[in-house]
């Protein structure tokens, strides 16, 4: 019987240090929670556009990690946290970044999917203390306009996967983190521009006010320009839209108003004069593209306009359909 005593003590004993030594992680102050096989933890982040615009990045995550606290503690001992688990890479994006590039921002460095396994995030003593895993994932901007983000709050933005290993036995542990966005964030990731975004001028020159028709297809004030359209990264066909931005004058949608209120100003393409706020549907090929345009100035059909300078503003944007 005494022998019989004996094993089970040994037994008891072997039980009690692997579960004191356990490891522990916890996220934005939270409870503690020790891993058995791949612990699930979620977490809220605010989505936010790096001051560079080449990144989206999922910020406010306080993610933690320790030993079990135990009567040993401070030992010798040493947990290796790294990227990737045995159930899959370190970081998977959610449905909303399908068509984005990705990666996580590791203690101050930028790794960008495909993501190796076993890269270090943190080293950590058994000294009854939690430390930070600094690890914030990231969506890449392509400057693509087909390519629009918008999530809402609650969306699955994507999962983060770690293990543990250490230096006093094989055993492993692992954490998977969801990350839901705790804000709405829509951003169009373009860099794409009209002309390489300088102004576009258009000087109609000394006009006679009798000379100014009534009608935007066929009065005879008109300035011919021609609209280039170019994005930084190559590849990119898609169509998109040319929208005509300013305030519409009271007398026609189809003009611009100008500080002369009998007078307007219309963009004409392929014979049709495009409403103000308006577009026009093109398309870009191989990052490139172009349409030719006519800008024109309409009077008030009854009036003649006083004579004297007159100015107006409006703005050409690029979207996706």
């Amino acid at each position: 019987m005494k022998r019989l005593y004996g094993v089970m003590t040994l037994l008891v004993l072997i039980s009690f240090t692997a579960t004191a030594n356990a490891a522990r992680c916890r996220v934005n102050g939270g409870p503690w929670a020790e891993i058995v096989g791949e612990l699930p933890l979620q977490v809220p982040v605010t989505i936010t556009l790096a001051a560079d615009r080449t990144r989206i990045t999922m910020e406010g995550a306080r993610l933690e990690c320790g030993f079990s606290r135990d009567s040993q503690s401070p030992t010798s001992r040493v947990d290796f946290w790294a990227t990737g688990s045995a159930t899959g890479t370190p970081w998977i994006p959610g449905p909303k970044f399908a068509n984005q590039g990705a990666g996580l921002r590791i203690l101050g460095g930028h790794y960008n999917i495909p993501i190796a396994h076993g890269i270090r995030v943190a080293t950590l003593p058994d000294d009854l203390r939690g430390y930070p895993v600094d690890v914030t994932p990231y969506i890449l901007v392509r400057n693509d306009p087909a390519n629009p983000i918008d999530i809402r709050t609650g969306d699955m933005l994507g999962t983060l996967r770690l293990t543990a290993t250490n230096n006093y036995n094989s055993s492993v542990a692992s954490i998977s983190v969801r990350y839901i966005a705790a804000n709405n964030f829509t951003v169009s990731p373009s860099a794409c521009t009209i002309n390489n975004n300088n102004p576009i001028e258009i000087n109609f020159g000394n006009v006679h006010q009798r000379g100014i028709g009534t009608d935007p297809l066929t009065t005879t004030i008109r300035v011919d320009r021609r609209l280039t359209y170019t994005c930084p990264d190559g590849g990119i066909t898609t169509p998109i839209t040319i929208s005509y931005k300013g305030t519409p004058s009271s007398f026609n949608t189809h003009l611009l108003t100008m500080t002369n209120p009998d007078v307007g100003t219309a963009l004409v393409r392929a014979g049709s004069a495009v409403q103000v706020n308006g577009s026009f549907l093109t398309r870009i090929t191989n990052s490139v593209g172009g349409d030719d345009v006519t800008f024109t100035l309409v009077r008030r059909p009854g009036s003649l306009p006083a004579a004297g300078p007159i100015s107006g503003s409006g703005v050409l944007v690029m979207g996706v359909p």
